[in-house]
């Protein structure tokens, strides 16, 4: 029997579980693949909010973390025709398989009970109890907890648990990592929209010896890359090294309107998990740390207060949802501006990104 059970060996995983431990409770944390492990996702800690979040719960991010360049010193903006729009913004850079494995050792160093390789299947909660069923090889289990927090992303087995009937929209980014450099600033990452649109868009960035292209307009817009990228010196005839993807929950609509809450009783959804992904850039570090810190605490109040989790947690996360909301509403306002022209909407563009940063 566990005091909690966190599902999810991400950032916002590892900061729940470790706050939990640190506030004595018997905390067990599930991955589903072995560790260290890797994420599809750019590696930048966008923002000064998961930037102090990670600074204040695990300390300076080791040099050895970051990758090549160690720290970014901003975004570049890309619209045909118009020059670049510079955003300043110090982002630490790394592989998120490194960032990740060191967060959740740096968890495990403070009592969090570890198990990789294992799989949650089915959440279940009753009369004050949860029970997880979960595979770790070929052996079904199930455990039993006061307390699951799901921090197992995009695809999370824990929301499909309790929310069975939610219909979940997804967009599938794909990620393509190339061998050298381009002559683009390494610096920084650059967004582009060759549609003269917010979307579809793609970007790009250099981590190490190598180059990677991501979006989830690279099928789409592959002439249109091709031709961009050919101006920085990229060889039309190159073939990536490798290839991968993810999905990304589409659920902004449903926790604005209310038709989506992401809690029940004393099981609690975090991050990617939740559809707590900011608007226009899509960071999900910031809100899986900060949403996990929420989780962590409401689970003590919870214990303090002898009531479910879920209506604290839901009050505590008014505020993430306050900024969704508005970040939510820059979707249009682009598309207005996109009408009007390039030079409009790069200027739309640095706006909205910039506010997105100012937060994320």
């Amino acid at each position: 029997m566990y005091d909690v059970i966190v599902v999810g060996g991400g950032p916002g995983g590892s900061v729940a579980a470790k706050r939990c431990a640190q506030g004595g409770l018997k905390t067990l944390l599930l991955e589903r693949k072995k560790l260290p492990r890797d994420k599809v996702c750019s590696g930048m800690v966008m923002g000064p909010w998961a930037q102090d979040i990670i600074q204040q719960e695990f300390g300076p991010i080791p040099r050895e973390v970051l990758v090549d360049p160690h720290y970014l010193s901003g975004h570049m903006i890309h619209v045909p025709g118009v020059p670049p729009q510079v955003i300043a913004c110090k982002t630490p850079l790394a592989w998120r398989k490194n960032l990740d494995f060191w967060m959740i050792q740096t968890a495990q160093q403070d009592g969090v009970e570890i198990w990789d390789g294992a799989k949650a299947m089915q959440v279940n909660q009753k009369a004050g109890a949860c029970t997880v069923t979960m595979i770790q090889g070929k052996t079904t289990q199930e455990l039993e907890s006061k307390f699951v927090i799901g921090a197992d992303g995009s695809a999370s087995a824990v929301r499909k648990s309790l929310f069975p009937l939610l219909k979940v929209q997804y967009s599938v980014p794909m990620r393509e990592c190339y061998d050298g450099a381009l002559d683009l600033e390494k610096d920084y990452f650059h967004w582009f929209f060759p549609k003269y649109r917010p979307r579809p868009r793609f970007g790009l960035n250099h981590k190490g010896d190598c180059f990677l292209i991501e979006g989830s307009g690279i099928k789409e817009l592959r002439n249109e890359i091709i031709q961009i990228l050919a101006e920085y010196g990229f060889n039309p005839k190159s073939k990536a090294i490798w290839k991968d993807g993810c999905l990304i929950p589409r659920l902004h609509e449903a926790l604005i309107t209310g038709a989506f809450s992401p809690a029940q009783g004393n099981i609690l959804l975090i991050g990617d998990a939740a559809g707590l992904l900011f608007p226009i850039t899509f960071e999900g570090i910031g809100t899986a740390l900060k949403s996990g810190i929420l989780a962590a605490d409401s689970v003590a109040r919870s214990l303090k207060e002898g009531r479910a989790a879920a209506g604290i947690y839901l009050r505590e996360l008014k505020p993430i949802l306050k900024t969704i909301r508005r970040l939510h509403a820059w979707n249009k306002k682009l598309e207005q501006e996109a009408t009007k022209g390039g030079a409009e909407l790069s200027k739309a563009l640095k706006a909205a990104y910039r506010e997105t940063l100012k937060v994320a």
